[in-house]
């Protein structure tokens, strides 16, 4: 699902019972809903589409500042303990469901105000075919907002990995205006330490916001 790899499928399976014990995932989660919130003219009528959304930690971030929110996911696993979160939470407008846009669309034709995916495009084959899946569940006139890694040497996942390693901002650029949205801005928002053979390094996220719009801007870079 999402043209994921064997790898992939595993690794986030074996993940899924532990990922939110990690207190800097809670934290770059927290910290991507206010990059989100600063970006976006977010509002408590919103319906939200989390895609790739793993246990809900972006989800439940920015929950607080939008209304009903829907949660897709390739990863059994991962949608379980994000449906506990849900359950435990009481939240009645949120839910969770196992779904891969690269092969059907969003359920029931539904449209959202604003569609959010953090750490996500990099595991996906074909990024162009899926934010076109993505423009087609926002509404006219809606958001899109992306995070995900910054180009990097193929040092950030373990040796097994067949993803993207990065995304240089032409290429997500052309992707998105293919899309179907325009006033594109790109920023790094956060910064994610990780040991390589013994090493500390850092590594960038960006954040990409776009509007579905008949209008399109060149955007800004910061």
């Amino acid at each position: 699902m999402w043209a994921m790899t064997t790898y992939d499928a595993r690794w986030f399976a074996s993940q899924a019972a532990t990922w939110d014990d990690d207190p800097r995932r809670v934290e770059r989660a927290r910290r991507a809903a206010d990059a989100i919130a600063a970006e976006v003219p977010v509002d408590p009528s919103w319906s939200v589409l989390d895609y790739g959304a793993g246990t809900g930690l972006l989800a439940f971030a920015l929950a607080d500042r939008v209304g009903d929110m829907l949660l897709l996911d390739f990863s059994d696993g991962m949608v379980e303990v994000a449906r506990r979160r849900i359950a435990d939470s009481g939240r009645a407008g949120m839910r969770a469901e196992v779904h891969d846009l690269t092969q059907a669309a969003v359920p029931e034709g539904q449209k959202f105000d604003l569609v959010i995916s953090m750490m996500v495009m990099h595991h996906v084959d074909d990024v162009p075919l899926l934010l076109k899946q993505l423009a087609k569940a926002t509404v006219d006139g809606g958001w899109i907002a992306v995070l995900d890694l910054e180009p990097e040497q193929g040092e950030y996942h373990d040796p097994g990995f067949t993803g993207h390693h990065g995304f240089k901002r032409g290429m997500l650029r052309r992707a998105l205006s293919a899309a179907g949205f325009g006033h594109l801005t790109v920023r790094r928002v956060l910064e994610v330490d990780k040991e390589v053979d013994g090493v500390s390094r850092t590594f960038g996220v960006f954040l990409a916001t776009a509007r579905k719009d008949a209008q399109r801007s060149e955007g800004t870079d910061a």
